[in-house]
């Protein structure tokens, strides 16, 4: 961890010095992989928490570098979730309407040509992800166990090309502009009325690094795993879990149900 930057600090202490802040979190904005999902998969932990902070009056909002098409699924299905975030900050899904850009749309065409240039000049070795198809606003390859160091070998050769490259647990993506899940969150949450101050953030990679950025959100969560890649944030977030992964979330959603004297669902 460098030293310009500060160490979070553990969740537990977090919530019991800064109780008010926790009670007054009225919406959850959540990474998916590696933060809702345990060894890849959503379980029922996972829903079991979402529909207890849904009934419990925290609204939670995937916000994800997962395409439009797969997080309208999410939000059609997931407990009391209605609205969310997909690729990493660009469009807003809702169910039974059409996407929308949160900026300006995006030429996917002219990221496929970087990708295929960063294939043919830098050996990047780029696989597009299967779920292109319904992508709208970037373009996702797979992440293929790819270390720090080559992930930023990369972004170094992208940049060059005219386009911005970040990273999650699982994908890589190419973007016209850079990529802020933290940005396109801020712009919704005016659009719906909310105050940033009344969120709460959680993610575990360096592609939600925008959703730990100083003074934009009243609770900034980083799972476990981000302290193992501090290296790569711009900024750490205000605290950080115990767990790992799904294990996390559930850490978070326990603090913030018992905030609220709910007891914490169990399966």
């Amino acid at each position: 961890m460098t030293d310009s930057k500060i160490a979070p600090l553990p969740l537990s202490i977090f919530f019991s010095e800064r109780a008010a802040v926790a009670a007054g979190i009225t919406l959850l904005a959540t990474d998916v992989d590696g933060t809702l999902t345990r060894d890849g998969a959503l379980t029922p932990d996972t829903l079991a928490a979402i529909e207890a902070l849904t009934d419990a009056g925290v609204e939670v909002v995937p916000v994800s570098g997962r395409p439009a098409g797969e997080l309208l699924g999410l939000c059609r299905y997931l407990p009391g979730v209605r609205k969310g975030i997909a690729e990493n900050g660009l469009v807003f899904v809702v169910p039974d309407a059409p996407v929308r850009f949160i900026g300006a749309p995006t030429d996917t065409s002219r990221l496929r040509t970087i990708g295929d240039a960063l294939n043919a000049e830098h050996a990047a070795g780029l696989q597009l992800t299967g779920d292109v198809f319904c992508r709208v606003g970037d373009v996702a390859y797979e992440r293929d166990g790819r270390d720090v160091a080559e992930l930023m070998r990369l972004r170094a050769a992208a940049e060059a090309l005219g386009a911005f490259f970040v990273w999650s647990s699982v994908h890589v993506h190419l973007a016209e502009r850079v990529p802020d899940k933290g940005e396109g969150l801020l712009r919704m949450l005016e659009r719906w009325g909310v105050s940033p101050a009344a969120v709460a953030t959680i993610g575990d990679a360096p592609n939600d690094a925008g959703l730990f950025t100083p003074n934009r959100f009243g609770l900034t969560v980083g799972t476990a795993d981000v302290l193992a890649q501090a290296d790569d944030f711009p900024h750490l977030p205000q605290t950080v879990t115990s767990g790992r992964e799904l294990d996390g979330f559930l850490e978070l959603a326990r603090g913030l149900l018992e905030s609220r004297g709910v007891q914490t669902p169990t399966h």
